[in-house]
């Protein structure tokens, strides 16, 4: 099942797009108006690569993980 991280908002209209990443697999992006708005895991288990995508993409570590609703468990990943 798939895993969608909404990262910033976008305004109603806005155009999204959605691109794979490059060297990736099963990596998605997603874009509001050119601007980044989130990321898509083919599979939840995908979760377990979220910090080397966060440091590749030069993301926020902390509003990238505040994203993930889930068990305990899941979010006391980010200490691996």
């Amino acid at each position: 099942m798939p895993l969608y991280l909404s990262v910033s908002t976008v305004q109603p209209f806005a155009k999204i797009a959605t691109e794979p990443l490059e060297g990736e697999p099963g990596v998605t992006i997603v874009t509001g108006d050119g601007k980044f708005v989130g990321i898509r895991l083919d599979k939840t288990s995908d979760v377990v690569r979220l910090p080397g995508l966060i440091e590749k993409l030069g993301l926020d570590a902390d509003r990238v993980w505040s994203r993930v609703q889930g068990d305990s468990d899941l979010t006391q990943m980010r200490g691996f």
